[in-house]
């Protein structure tokens, strides 16, 4: 019997590891809006609270941005990557941006604009 549960508990433990690790999508539901946009160390002249995500558990969310820029699509988070892809505009690519923070509260992505890194914090809406 105690041969069987060593042999057992590895692989529970692995599925569970595995599963926490695939879960974090879920820390992403939820409105969340900007109070940082960093341009390489720079930050940027912008009202921050202009720019904020709704990422629903259907896999849709929605999108604002400085200038009433808007639009709405799917995502899916990966291996600390987020993947968008908006679907109001025909043809779109699918955007990627790198998540380098996520937990129940906080949000930090990085991605390229225009061959220069930004940074963008966020915090959930409660």
């Amino acid at each position: 019997m105690r041969m069987h549960l060593l042999r057992v508990f590895p692989l529970a433990f692995c599925g569970l590891a595995l599963f926490a690790c695939e879960r974090d999508d879920l820390l992403l539901l939820g409105e969340w809006e900007a109070v940082s946009v960093m341009q390489g160390q720079d930050s940027l002249r912008i009202d921050p609270a202009e720019i904020g995500f709704v990422f629903r558990p259907d896999n849709r969310y929605t999108f604002r941005s400085t200038l009433r820029y808007e639009e709405a699509g799917e995502w899916r988070y990966q291996r600390g990557f987020l993947f968008a892809q908006d679907t109001t505009q025909a043809g779109s690519p699918e955007r990627i941006v790198a998540v380098d923070k996520l937990n129940a509260d906080t949000l930090e992505i990085r991605m390229l604009a225009d061959t220069v890194e930004q940074r963008v914090l966020l915090l959930k809406q409660h």
